[in-house]
């Protein structure tokens, strides 16, 4: 029954599961923003319908960011738990069986409604896999079948019990991240509006089963992508950011509560249907714009560079002495800050060349993080032990010295964390104004073959990026005065980005 005192999987392994959750988020990310949309009830059955773009890591930002530190059970393949030792622990961490073989829907879905009798959340991913791509993949019934199969089970214990929950909600979630491979970057999680099923929805389910069921997935669909960035192509994707960057700079120079509607506005500006129908409001000019952008793209990549690299030469003329002021200057301000952060970038060197040989051998973005998340847990078993067994030598082998050891630990990891979180920004400058310099003299730089990196090539980048970043702001504006939906949610968020006057409109 809901509310039930006892529920398995929600024990001690649980609870340490959600520690280590905690820490690998806070290990990885730099910022985490957790946004709900409607308030999430603190008991009760749940089911939880996620986009699945990050392999392990998805289930752990549920884990560790489910409001009211709600435990989530997660589906795992009947044959799992018959793995000695495996299926143990997979039980303990709540994870549910599900016989797939099974041709009965009762039997498939028997351990996720006694999960729901206890009041417990239920968390999928519809999608079924992870993946790398600008949109989410198709999803799948699962979710769906399970919904109506738990009402109809609630309604046969209607006859039998009173005080029985009458509906069950799904709550559509958005896991976005800004680089979901890159070390200290950052994840919006955003809990939708619920989905909202009862026993009166029983009677159509019984008449057409199936069409009601594929009618509930397009719902889950449209609430998931509400809270997710999704782009029909790699283009667009590419142009979006482009757009975004240019008018509003890097991901942390958008607040991360718009970063994912900013980014679906800018998607729909080049979205294919707005630039091939010619009833479309200034279709060419999207066209063109979205062109220029991944030419300005295509070039900045071979040149190893972002927009903001350059944008200092925006309304400069690129000259070897300013080339070489900032990289004095960038170098500089580096040197003031290496002693305060060496001792830790050389102690955590092995996590750092572990992360370089997992980007370069992984093959499936999807798995890079989790890669870099695992084998970091066991390398840093022998890197923290042998710096805790040197530390405690170091102090006299005392009692009080291994306490002490142990407590500064944690300060020590956090003030690190901190130092290059607060210097990351500076060493990308650093690199970019040496790529910039080596251009200006020597024009060595890039890696495409097919095209001349020199003095010129840099220049080029700065005319596009000039030419996109003008023409972006005219476009944004004119549609914006025709009252474009996704423009007046740019222009709305960037007023003073875009020099527009409020009352423009």
């Amino acid at each position: 029954m809901p509310g039930s005192s006892y529920r398995q999987g929600e024990g001690k392994t649980y609870i340490t599961l959600q520690y280590l959750s905690r820490l690998a988020l806070w290990v990885y990310f730099r910022n985490i923003k957790i946004i709900c949309r409607t308030p999430i009830p603190a008991e009760g059955p749940l089911l939880i319908a996620a986009n699945h773009s990050n392999m392990v890591l998805d289930p752990i930002v549920l884990i560790a960011t489910f409001p009211h530190s709600r435990p989530c059970h997660f589906w795992a393949l009947a044959r799992f738990f018959r793995v000695p030792v495996i299926g143990q622990i997979l039980k303990a961490a709540g994870v549910l069986p599900v016989d797939t073989k099974t041709h009965s829907n009762a039997k498939l879905f028997e351990h996720t409604l006694q999960a729901l009798d206890q009041g417990s959340v239920v968390a999928l991913f519809p999608e079924g896999t992870s993946y790398t791509a600008p949109t989410h993949l198709p999803f799948k019934d699962g979710i769906s079948w399970a919904s109506f199969e738990y009402l109809t089970h609630l309604q046969e214990q209607s006859k039998e019990k009173e005080d029985i929950p009458e509906d069950v909600s799904i709550i559509p979630v958005g896991i976005t991240y800004s680089i979901k491979n890159r070390w200290r970057s950052e994840v919006i999680v955003e809990y939708g509006d619920p989905i909202v099923l009862s026993m009166h929805d029983l009677d159509a389910f019984e008449s057409k089963p199936k069409a009601v069921v594929k009618k509930l997935t397009d719902k889950i669909v449209e609430g998931v992508e509400r809270s997710t960035i999704n782009s029909p192509d790699w283009d667009t994707s590419i142009a979006a950011d482009q757009a975004r960057f240019v008018l509003f700079g890097n991901t942390r120079s958008v607040r991360l509560e718009e970063y994912v509607h900013i980014s679906q506005s800018f998607i729909l500006l080049f979205h294919p249907d707005n630039i091939a129908s010619s009833t479309a409001l200034y279709h060419n000019e999207r066209k063109e714009l979205k062109e220029k952008l991944l030419l300005f793209s295509s070039k900045l990549n071979s040149l190893q560079l972002n927009a903001g690299d350059i944008s200092m030469y925006e309304n400069e003329e690129i000259t070897l002495t300013k080339a070489t002021v900032r990289l004095i200057s960038t170098w500089i301000s580096l040197l003031f800050q290496i002693p305060l952060f060496l001792p830790g970038m050389i102690i955590n060197s092995p996590f750092y060349i572990l992360g370089k040989l997992i980007d370069s051998y992984e093959p499936y973005t999807e798995s890079v993080a989790q890669d870099k998340l695992i084998f970091s847990f066991f390398l840093a078993l022998p890197v923290y032990g042998s710096l805790i067994a040197i530390l405690w030598k170091t102090t006299g082998y005392g009692l009080f010295s291994l306490i002490y050891v142990l407590l500064m630990l944690p300060l020590f990891a956090w003030y690190h964390m901190a130092l290059i979180d607060n210097n990351y920004d500076m060493l990308k400058q650093v690199i970019a104004s040496w790529r910039i310099f080596i251009a200006t003299i020597s024009g060595k730089i890039g890696i495409v073959e097919d095209w001349t990196h020199d003095r010129q090539a840099l220049e080029e980048c700065v005319h596009l990026r000039h030419w996109c970043t003008d023409h972006a702001k005219d476009l944004i504006v004119k549609l914006y005065q025709k009252g474009d939906p996704a423009a007046t949610h740019i222009v709305e968020y960037g007023i003073p980005c875009l020099d527009v006057k409020e009352d423009v409109h």
